[in-house]
């Protein structure tokens, strides 16, 4: 947590904390001296903000937690807040934390409630041996809290554990008995923690990007999401994500955005889709696409149009329908609540330059794809995308062709920001950040009204003139020419 984004944020993270009756799991400090990687709390009642705010994101992780993301628009960063509802935590625990711990002292720093120092052990005692830990300084710094314990309730803390938590007591004792040292280079104890993190990534439905579809067959939103997709109707009280994508020619630094977003937003559980018809979701439709290809070499299916057509019409309707599944399973993450959802070279990149055709309305296949919530066009100029790409040996003339034709395109459509490739990467990832929190409040505004969600509109104009030749603006993948 950056120091002066916590003192931008205070009066955000006061608001939160006053509607939810919350609790810091803190020790009493300034705002802008807080630690770790996001704010963590306890709260009583669940009676969430009254207002929507436009640089808030509020998300329902399960059935009693809560995330917030709290948006300050000059920052390139944004806050985390996760409030736990402790009936979360398994019974046993729970009932000796709130009979013998769960002391909460006002702290005139912060004009908030926060744990006293042993609450706050007891219960990380709890996160880091019965959950996980993200790295071992946490344990170190858990250590030197423990050591300055008077002898009573160093003692008193390892009865309570041995009844809290049973299984991992033995290793528990070891921590508070053995030096630091001793403890985390023991062979058994890295193996404990190591299994640890084994099991929790197991459970995790996202990481790095990547979706674990077998954890999500039992998610009732998900599922929903997924089979109903915009014709779902959601509670209003709902808090849904945004899904959108990231277009741009080549050399418009489209990968950048995308790669700092998986890196730095990991927060917002974002799941990443490379849309490229080359990075199939399943692996069979790109070695059928490629029998076809060859297939189409053969002279008797040049020559006869009916042959061409039918093995062209196959291949294209493959790699629409591989699409396809990830927009669904994209848009059903975002829509169910799930995280963020970023869709990398979406096939406008194909629409950009071959709509509409002069021989045949119906092509491409790919203007009847369906839109996310929100598009991120990054303008690239001609020069800069050669210097970018110099291995893709691209002309002035097509790159020139392909910018009008992207330009033209996105004025149809109602929501886009526009970002020029020519701004510092910092910059782009700022106002990315600040259109993620923007859709957001269209999306759950338009749940509040009638419980649906929000998609981009496409006013299509058929009078459209497309800039370039017909080798300047098709896509390397295409079957038809």
């Amino acid at each position: 947590m950056k120091k002066n984004l916590l003192i931008d944020l205070k009066k955000q993270i006061y608001h939160i904390f006053k509607s939810l009756n919350a609790c810091l799991i803190q020790n009493c400090d300034n705002f802008k001296d807080f630690t770790g990687r996001d704010i963590d709390a306890f709260y009583d009642k669940n009676d969430k903000l009254n207002k929507i705010s436009k640089n808030i994101i509020i998300r329902d992780k399960n059935a009693s937690d809560l995330r917030f993301h709290i948006n300050s628009p000059r920052s390139i960063n944004f806050l985390s807040l996760d409030a736990q509802d402790i009936s979360t935590i398994p019974r046993t625990f729970r009932t000796i934390y709130k009979k013998n711990f769960n002391k909460k002292i006002f702290c005139k720093k912060t004009g908030l409630n926060h744990l006293d120092e042993k609450s706050i052990i007891f219960f990380k005692l709890y996160k880091y041996f019965y959950v996980t830990i993200l790295s071992y300084d946490q344990l170190e710094d858990l250590k030197k809290k423990i050591n300055k314990l008077s002898k009573k309730d160093f003692y008193l803390k390892l009865d309570f554990i041995k009844k809290a938590l049973p299984n991992e007591f033995p290793v528990i004792e070891k921590f508070f008995t053995w030096k630091f040292d001793r403890f985390i280079k023991n062979k058994n104890i890295r193996k404990f923690f190591s299994e640890k993190k084994i099991n929790r990534q197991k459970k995790r439905t996202i990481f790095s990007g990547k979706l674990k579809f077998k954890n999500m067959i039992f998610s009732k939103k998900f599922i929903y999401a997924l089979i109903l997709g915009k014709f779902a109707k959601w509670k209003k009280t709902h808090n849904p994500m945004p899904a959108l994508a990231i277009v741009g020619n080549d050399g418009s630094g489209k990968t950048s955005i995308v790669e700092d977003i998986r890196k730095n937003f990991s927060k917002m559980d974002p799941l990443i889709f490379d849309m490229k018809v080359s990075n199939p979701y399943f692996s069979l439709f790109e070695n059928t696409r490629k029998i076809l290809k060859n297939i189409k070499k053969f002279n008797i299916v040049q020559k006869v149009y009916f042959f061409n057509f039918i093995i062209s019409a196959s291949g294209e309707i493959l790699g629409l329908f591989d699409r396809y599944v990830r927009y669904r399973i994209g848009m059903a993450w975002a829509d169910s609540g799930n995280g963020l959802t970023i869709f990398e070279r979406y096939p406008t990149d194909r629409v950009r330059g071959e709509f509409p055709n002069k021989k045949n309305k119906l092509l491409p296949l790919e203007q009847f794809f369906p839109l996310p919530d929100g598009f991120v066009y990054l303008d690239v100029l001609p020069k800069e995308s050669i210097k970018r790409k110099k291995n893709d040996n691209h002309s002035l003339e097509e790159m020139r062709s392909k910018r009008k034709n992207y330009l033209s395109l996105i004025k149809e459509f109602n929501n886009v920001k526009i970002l020029l490739a020519s701004k510092k990467i910092n910059t782009k990832i700022v106002l990315t950040k600040n259109y993620i929190f923007e859709l957001y409040f269209k999306k759950k505004k338009k749940i509040e009204i009638d419980g649906k969600n929000i998609r981009v509109e496409w006013k299509k104009n058929y009078n459209r003139v497309l800039l370039g030749n017909n080798l300047n603006k098709s896509q390397k993948a295409s079957f038809f020419e």
